[in-house]
């Protein structure tokens, strides 16, 4: 039987052009230079935290046997070395016309006729299925790196699509070596699914977004790896992510399913904790004390929007300066900087300039968050600090862009203090009705998103928010 994958997975923008060839021994070899930044560069960012090199290391034993993931691999390097190597200023739109690309946009097109044909009538092994997705993989890293989010978009749609297809979410206890690859992928098709949702209310009549879920088997065993905790709660953190992306809660609060489901959630967070604890009790010193960290500042995220009180609004945020505090600190601890992250009067040091990439989910989304919803000065304007400092690429989230929305929410939201007539006596720092309540996030084009932000005065007097129109480097 001839498996039906979801079409949107071959989709290619604008290399039509290129003309397919016939996979031979010579396309394994790409051109000099690029393997050894392959495996030197491209493929560490591509492991991240959890993974500890395992993945990365599979990947090249099976590329060795699949042209498909060895073409993609390239091409994917090949991008990488133009992202990194590009001389334009990060508060410029670069040019992607170099030999990189061309070479990149060649061992793409290699790699979809490669995959075509081991998708041709065959039995799918389990060991396939990982190839299979971990190109898409490959394929979402690439329309990143190049900073057009609806190719990224259209992948991570048909990964999610065949996650679900195949059921690779339901394993037993017993683990297995492909099973730790699999871990892998569903934190990057989690995270990459929960970063595309503030989009998806412009997207998904276009896209047929899937809104299944991935469901874990329950267990109270303590976690084996950081890697298996992380699969867990990134789950439950999509959960809480495809509730409130979820416009109507804003407009008529959380009905009885929605308040079911936050339930759901928040237990399951309570379950996840106590099977940290037992693995940390297990294990007094883990593997990695960043991807530690960096689970307690995911964790503690979701936990702030879960006990939120939606009644209040966006005064609901002042009950969680504490939180945002901790989360910062953490976060300065992960990338390495060398201030205080809650010094109000911080010294003056020099800016990075040199844009990052990075697949999965780190920094940037949670300073976004920070930044945008904690008004107290000093934890705003750190977490802006941080992500002008460490410019960054995250999965799809593109740090310079988020710069720029919340510097600029940021200025609409302190437009009141200088004009006291305005303000009104409800709120810490920025009034109730100043404070910016709702975004809407378009795609403008491939490499352009427009923001739109409310404010509450601005739905109370049904007026017209503000854009704030961002492209990709």
């Amino acid at each position: 039987m001839t498996l039906q994958l979801p079409a949107m997975l071959f989709y290619r923008k604008k290399v039509r052009w290129l003309q397919f060839s016939p996979p031979r021994a010579a396309h394994y070899g790409p051109q000099r230079g690029t393997d050894a930044f392959l495996l030197g560069v491209t493929i560490p960012t591509l492991a991240g935290f959890f993974d500890q090199g395992r993945w990365a290391r599979r990947l090249l034993q099976m590329s060795h046997r699949y042209p498909a993931l060895w073409h993609a691999m390239t091409a994917v390097a090949c991008i990488h070395r133009d992202f990194i190597a590009n001389s334009t200023p990060i508060t410029m739109s670069r040019m992607q016309d170099s030999s990189q690309v061309r070479l990149a946009l060649q061992q793409w097109n290699k790699s979809i006729q490669s995959l075509q044909e081991l998708l041709s009538g065959q039995v799918l092994t389990k060991f396939d299925r990982l190839v299979i997705l971990s190109v898409c993989i490959l394929f979402i890293t690439m329309s990143s790196l190049q900073g057009r989010l609806w190719q990224a978009f259209v992948h991570i749609n048909s990964g999610l699509k065949l996650i679900h297809q195949w059921k690779l979410a339901d394993k037993g206890e017993d683990q297995r070596d492909e099973d730790s690859d699999l871990d892998v992928l569903l934190v990057l098709f989690t995270q990459l699914d929960s970063q595309a949702r503030p989009y998806l209310p412009s997207l998904s009549n276009n896209l047929q977004w899937t809104d299944k879920q991935i469901i874990l088997s329950s267990s109270t065993n303590p976690f084996k790896s950081l890697l298996e905790a992380c699969v867990a709660l990134e789950v439950h953190f999509n959960k809480m992510m495809q509730i409130y992306t979820n416009n109507s809660i804003y407009i008529d609060g959380l009905d009885a399913g929605m308040q079911i489901k936050r339930q759901q959630c928040l237990l399951g967070l309570t379950e996840w904790d106590a099977r940290l604890d037992k693995y940390l009790g297990r294990t007094p010193q883990p593997e990695n004390g960043k991807a530690l960290k960096l689970l307690y500042v995911r964790r503690r995220l979701a936990q702030v929007a879960l006990s939120m009180d939606l009644t209040e609004g966006e005064l609901a945020h002042d009950d969680f300066v504490e939180d945002y505090a901790y989360m910062l600190r953490l976060m300065g601890d992960i990338l390495g900087d060398p201030m205080d992250p809650l010094d109000s009067q911080p010294a003056d040091i020099d800016q990075s300039q040199n844009m990052s990439f990075h697949l999965e989910t780190i920094t940037t989304e949670p300073l976004f968050l920070i930044a945008l919803r904690c008004r107290e000065p000093t934890i705003r304007r750190q977490a802006i600090r941080l992500l002008r400092q460490y410019p960054r690429r995250e999965g799809i989230c593109e740090g310079m862009a988020a710069l720029k929305i919340a510097e600029r929410v940021m200025e609409i939201e302190e437009e009141c203090l200088s004009s006291p007539e305005n303000a009104c006596a409800r709120g810490n720092w920025i009034c109730e009705n100043h404070r910016v309540t709702w975004l809407q996030f378009f795609l403008v084009h491939d490499r352009q998103a427009r923001t739109v932000v409310h404010t509450r005065e601005d739905l109370l007097h049904g007026q017209p928010g503000r854009e704030i129109v961002t492209t990709y480097w």
